[in-house]
């Protein structure tokens, strides 16, 4: 009996909680739809740089130290006082760091993208992977100028196959079809057997006719993927006019307003469990 009401006592506890929740995920998710200060302007630099990190300013206030040690003691003490001006100031100060940081994010993702495109080429390609790895280990110039060369020819393969497995499908055998359709041309040209012209013609042929499916397949992905994107494009415009409708609802305005007045104004102090 005692256990029955224990479990009793349990379960009316955790549906309370339950149903406590639910109510305030459902206010919470109406208040986020209604909520019209989210879609405020941002500013246009990169999160990266609005959002440093710790060891990101230290580089800077290091780099700041060695050009002008007056200019990092008054940023430190600025740092004490004032957390957003020194955050102003730091960035103003340190355009050299941040730039560099810069230019080292875009190396990370060109290596990134080389790195990727290396493996792709070595599970498609695997005589042309090899073929670059030895150029690595012998001539760094002339690796270059044969990885490019690969990029021309595979990367659109590449970019292709990454977003739609498909279409990289359909693009590397038209590739194989098209060198094919060189070597088979160039075999006619220097036959001299009719026979064998007759031969290599109809191959020909067959070559040609499997690329035109192939480019009509093309097409077709391509129609899809832009036929999805309108789809899109519409989805969205429905829903800015139905968000430019339901804010110029009067009621709604007079919360948004009264709710921004109290972000602004009040000083919030969470509880903190931990």
């Amino acid at each position: 009996m005692r256990l029955g009401r224990v479990v009793t006592l349990v379960l009316g506890i955790a549906l309370a909680g339950g149903l406590m929740m639910g109510t305030l995920t459902a206010a919470e998710t109406k208040q986020q739809k209604n909520d019209i200060w989210k879609d405020e302007p941002r500013e246009t630099r990169p999160s990266w740089q609005r959002d440093l990190t710790n060891e990101q300013i230290e580089r800077i206030m290091k780099g700041i130290q060695e050009r002008d040690p007056a200019k990092a003691k008054a940023l430190t003490e600025l740092r004490q006082k004032n957390a957003d001006g020194f955050m102003t100031e730091l960035r103003e100060q340190g355009r050299p760091e941040l730039d560099q940081m810069f230019r080292e994010r875009l190396e990370a993702r060109r290596q990134e993208r080389t790195n990727r495109f290396l493996e792709w080429l070595k599970t498609n390609y695997p005589s042309e992977e090899q073929a670059l790895t030895k150029l690595r280990n012998r001539d760094a110039q002339l690796y270059q100028t044969a990885f490019d060369n690969a990029m021309k020819r595979y990367g659109y393969v590449f970019e292709a196959e990454s977003s739609s497995p498909e279409l990289g499908a359909v693009l590397k055998e038209d590739l194989e079809l098209r060198k094919r359709s060189d070597e088979l041309c160039a075999r006619l040209r220097n036959e001299k057997s009719d026979a064998k012209k007759q031969e290599i013609g109809a191959e020909l042929q067959e070559v040609v006719a499997r690329r035109y499916d192939l480019i009509v397949r093309r097409k077709e992905i391509a129609y899809e993927q832009l036929f999805r994107r309108l789809e899109d494009l519409q989805k969205q415009v429905t829903e800015s006019k139905d968000d430019i409708a339901k804010y110029k609802d009067t009621k709604i305005k007079r919360e948004n307003v009264r709710q921004r007045i109290q972000e602004l104004t009040e000083n919030k102090v969470r509880f903190k469990w931990d």
